[in-house]
């Protein structure tokens, strides 16, 4: 075994140890293979987490910087090591002062949203494509986004048969649906649409184009199987979103948008609004300021 998978297998290994959410660990065994790559191509020959050293940390984020990896990137990369290095008991080399964000040269990320919602127009533009082009389920994962506020992961697992019909139910019977599945932290999170006819008509397309193509699932690969994992389905609704100039996130921040101006036509205030606003996005009732920042900004 070379030294740079020894070090990725002992990075995992720690990983596992940190637990958390199934998409949090994606991205730190990302990490943990880009760390260990760079390391070994800068010539370093360490092989175990417990060996990295401030020296590593400067010059892995400098290959990173040297590459043009966005400040984000930069910033959950360097979380993602300290986290190991708090596991392997080098808490004062995590934290540090002289190995911040800011010492290496990581600037701040602004939490102000730079994504615009997503509009009526290239919203109806999309799912026209889509239907023309056979991929009628990718059409109706990004209108559940829009219509309940679900993330991609959401979306796409709930494009099943089982699932749309417990929403149907849900969403008849009591007003909201609950996402379980494909949720940061695993966390169930009951959705209050803000217009409950759309949401229902959204939940009823999906339901028809399952019907209508006998298909699993909404996210299928190109020759209408279903995709093998998560991962892959993720992966194929992203690139058909990409290709089209549609940022799918954007139909939350429509979906955050309509919902918190609903609730203040409730009667509720704008800092109230925002806060259930997040606890139908999946943030929790404490994050309305990131709400407003981020989902429902004023121009």
């Amino acid at each position: 075994m070379s030294r740079k998978t020894e070090l990725e297998a002992d990075l995992k290994r720690v990983g596992f140890q940190l637990g958390g959410a199934s998409l949090t660990r994606q991205a730190r065994t990302a990490t943990f293979q880009t760390f260990a790559k760079t390391m070994h191509d800068l010539k370093y020959g360490i092989q175990r987490a417990s060996q990295i050293g401030g020296r590593h940390l400067k010059a892995f984020v400098a290959a990173r910087m040297a590459k043009g990896v966005s400040t984000g990137t930069l910033a959950n990369e360097a979380s993602h090591l300290r986290a190991v290095l708090e596991q392997v008991g080098k808490q004062g080399l995590a934290r540090n002062p002289e190995y911040s964000n800011k010492a290496l040269g990581i600037e701040q990320r602004s939490r102000i949203g730079t994504k615009l919602p997503l509009s009526d127009p290239a919203f109806n533009a999309f799912k026209d494509k889509m239907e023309t082009s056979g991929r009628s389920g990718t059409g109706a994962t990004l209108e559940l986004q829009r219509h309940l506020g679900a993330r991609a992961a959401e979306a796409i697992r709930a494009g099943q048969a089982d699932t749309l019909s417990r929403w149907e139910r849900e969403l008849k019977e009591s007003g909201f649906v609950r996402v379980i599945e494909g949720t940061k932290g695993g966390r169930p999170r009951d959705v209050h649409p803000a217009n409950p006819d759309r949401a229902l008509a959204a939940i009823q397309a999906a339901q028809a184009v399952l019907q209508t193509t006998g298909q699993p699932h909404l996210v299928v690969r190109d020759d209408g199987t279903p995709a093998a994992s998560l991962k892959q389905a993720m992966n194929i609704y992203r690139n058909i979103c990409h290709r089209e100039g549609i940022q799918s996130h954007s139909a939350r921040y429509a979906f955050a948008q309509e919902r918190a101006a609903a609730y203040m036509a409730q009667g509720l205030s704008e800092r109230e609004a925002r806060a259930a606003t997040s606890l139908d996005l999946g943030h929790g009732d404490g994050r309305g300021r990131y709400v407003a920042s981020v989902y429902v900004r004023g121009d």
